[in-house]
């Protein structure tokens, strides 16, 4: 009797201490988890952060959202996909018309074609709409067709502009066009031989780059820019065909009188993309020049996709930075010691911090008093 309570005893603290490890194995377990799924969230935060700002932007930038590409009133079709483009049989060279020698669009597009280092022709063009020989030998002298004026093109008689139509048809060339409006422009006029409408002298805020659209390289989407947009001369395209596909998308100053002829939507196109569908040819449309500086990423970008990448800009950037001018420039540019200085944390980052800091510490007692409950000796 007295063996079998002592084994009785021994059973019964053998299994107390079993279940006493069980739990100490247990809370291990939990504080372990609960420690990495904080972990988890806390770098989930860290790392969309820096994204915070943007997100911000784009959810209180009044109606503007990409959820509103839906709801344009001239998209009453599905998008479609933008015709094959193979413009192997050409040579690199950018066929460029333009009013005249010294005009200042003119001499933006060329500015940007020589930095990007594209071989061009520059070509006046006349009240007849002349054209230069487009193909030799069965091969197109020509990889992309840009007019400084769209109403150049759309004026051409009849015989030219078949020509051109015919060239870029049977070679898978593209067109760019601008439309600057002025004084003289009507409100709202049809851009002739195209399904599509102009309302002239628009005055513009806040600019939204359609994410949807295929020929987006340097040009980040959805890059949203607020503000009012620069001049009072703004062209804006409405359209009811599937070949259209907006690129920026902008809304009406709601400060400025709203203009009797110009229907009352949310968002409005100031540069559409034409797939193609219509005539088998693709187009971009700017509705202003190129003071704008998304109007310049996104004619680099459209010079990029109409060529089939033959003419466009690696994604690597490099800064050469002269530190002699840096040091010896003139009073008032040179950089001094404050310049160089680290700036300390400001108020937020050091918070966060103060937060990081003292969710370590919780942590490691817990960790500290887990280790302490393994250690304790067993009774």
């Amino acid at each position: 009797s007295e063996a079998w309570c002592l084994y009785c005893h021994k059973e019964k603290k053998e299994l107390c201490q079993s279940s006493k490890e069980r739990k100490q194995q247990s809370s291990t377990l939990v504080i372990s988890f609960t420690c990495a799924k904080i972990f988890s969230v806390l770098a989930h935060n860290c790392s969309n952060q820096g994204h915070k700002e943007e997100i911000a932007l784009i959810d209180t930038t009044g109606g503007v959202e990409c959820e509103d590409l839906k709801l344009l009133p001239y998209r009453s079709m599905e998008l479609k996909t933008a015709k094959p483009i193979d413009p192997s049989r050409t040579d690199l060279t950018v066929l460029l018309f333009v009013e005249s020698q010294y005009s200042q669009l003119g001499q933006d597009i060329i500015a940007i074609l020589e930095s990007s280092r594209f071989q061009y022709q520059m070509v006046i063009a006349s009240g007849k709409g002349d054209i230069p020989p487009l193909a030799e030998n069965g091969k197109g002298k020509y990889i992309l067709v840009i007019y400084e004026n769209i109403l150049k093109y759309t004026s051409m008689d009849s015989w030219n502009r078949e020509l051109l139509e015919k060239y870029c048809v049977e070679y898978s060339v593209s067109i760019i066009g601008f439309h600057k409006a002025n004084e003289n422009s009507l409100s709202s006029t049809r851009l002739k031989g195209f399904p599509l409408h102009l309302y002239n002298n628009v005055v513009l805020q806040d600019c939204l780059v359609n994410p949807q659209s295929p020929l987006l390289h340097i040009t980040k989407a959805p890059r949203v820019e607020r503000g009012p947009l620069p001049g009072e001369d703004w062209t804006i395209f409405q359209y009811n065909h599937s070949t259209y596909q907006p690129v920026l998308l902008t809304e009406f100053q709601a400060s400025k009188p709203f203009p009797a002829s110009l229907p009352k939507v949310s968002l409005y196109a100031t540069v559409i993309q034409d797939l193609g569908l219509h005539d088998g040819i693709q187009r971009v449309l700017f509705g202003n020049n190129l003071n704008f500086w998304l109007h310049k990423l996104i004619f680099i970008d459209a010079i990029s996709f109409l060529s089939g990448k033959r003419l466009t800009l690696s994604l690597d950037r490099y800064i050469l930075v002269d530190i002699d001018d840096i040091f010896v420039g003139k009073e008032g540019t040179r950089m001094n010691i404050k310049d160089v200085k680290v700036s300390p944390l400001d108020a937020k980052l050091q918070s966060v911090n103060l937060v990081v800091q003292k969710f370590l510490l919780v942590i490691m007692i817990h960790l500290i008093m887990s280790m302490e409950l393994q250690l304790e000796p067993k009774m």
